[in-house]
């Protein structure tokens, strides 16, 4: 099956193929990489305002709603620390959008505050916070498709014809750890994110670094990727609309999918990890910022700006329910 999307620009066009080199296509990872940190065209390498609320941003996170994330993360933090002091903790901010930190404006008690943008180096001091949102589903990811007929898995590559991107079907020659199913529905996708899964490897691989690992995103468990997801978990983002065409505008919308739970966990447990927890947003601040909220509810009117972003970031219906914190400490 071959899908093919509205021309390129020339532009685009030319940096797609300086890509595939000599390659007929390329597997879907390496097109979502292509997309999204071309060094010139890619979306997270354009200066333009990717988050945030207005019509012009394409989507918006827990960063959006201003300093108070910031207060409630550092109260978190210290929580997670438990007895440590966290005087002698760097607290690590990684893939803080450009001019942008979650503590800009806040106190914290932490010896050294590290921002990690686009293009710089991950080095962990030896006694870190490790904070991130949303950072592990803009990694690339591969594509999946049962095809029903032939009874096997094919890998989703991503070819040109004619000025327009294109699905390449293939063989599946490596699974790259997914458990792929013996048998599935015909045409089930499975979003597998790799990207994700090598980027914590090596953040833990770090130095022996001790401290917090903390982290915001959407993800599912195994199960449910290899089960119940038939249409897969990718979907791009583009002016505050979700879209299920991945190959239009390439370099124009986030292009992500769901992260597995399951695999990230066994990373962090390998790696010396213990309390591996994994919640909502709305548990995780109702349990490590309890006395942060309820000071909240204290001090501010209902329709105040804190009390406002407080109910986005805390409620089932907004952001409370649908991203999930994972957290681990070593120490």
């Amino acid at each position: 099956m071959h899908l093919t999307t509205p021309k390129l620009s020339g532009e685009i066009l030319q940096a797609f193929k300086d890509e595939l080199e000599d390659r007929d296509s390329m597997p879907f990872d390496k097109f979502v990489d292509w997309a999204l940190y071309h060094p010139k065209f890619g979306y997270y390498q354009k200066k333009k305002n990717r988050v945030g609320k207005g019509i012009e941003n394409d989507f918006y996170t827990s960063t959006s709603l201003g300093s108070l994330w910031g207060e409630l993360i550092v109260a978190s933090s210290v929580n997670l620390l438990n007895v440590q002091d966290p005087k002698i903790y760097t607290f690590v901010e990684i893939a803080a959008e450009p001019s942008s930190s979650i503590l800009t404006d806040v106190e914290h008690p932490f010896s050294n505050h590290v921002i990690i943008r686009l293009g710089d180096s991950i080095q962990i001091p030896g006694k870190s916070i490790v904070y991130s949102n949303e950072w592990l589903d803009a990694q690339p990811f591969k594509k999946f498709r049962f095809d029903g007929k032939a009874s096997k898995w094919k890998e989703i590559f991503v070819g040109i014809k004619e000025s327009q991107l294109m699905e390449i079907v293939e063989d599946v020659t490596d699974s790259f750890g997914c458990p792929l199913p013996i048998i599935a529905v015909d045409g089930y996708e499975i979003d597998w994110p790799t990207g994700s899964i090598q980027s914590l490897s090596s953040l833990l691989g770090q130095n022996n670094w001790s401290g917090v690992f903390l982290t915001f995103d959407y993800g599912l468990n195994l199960q449910t990727l290899v089960e119940d997801r038939p249409y897969g978990t990718a979907r791009a983002y583009r002016n505050q609309k979700m879209y299920s065409e991945l190959l239009e505008y390439p370099t124009d919308q986030d292009i992500t999918c769901h992260l597995c739970w399951d695999i990230l966990k066994e990373a962090l447990n390998h790696s010396g990890f213990k309390n591996i927890t994994l919640q909502t947003q709305e548990s995780f601040l109702m349990r490590h910022a309890q006395q942060k909220i309820q000071n909240i509810f204290d001090h501010n009117s209902p329709l105040s700006s804190n009390m406002l972003a407080l109910r986005e970031l805390i409620h089932p219906a907004h952001l409370g329910h649908g991203l999930q914190a994972l957290s681990a400490i070593k120490f």
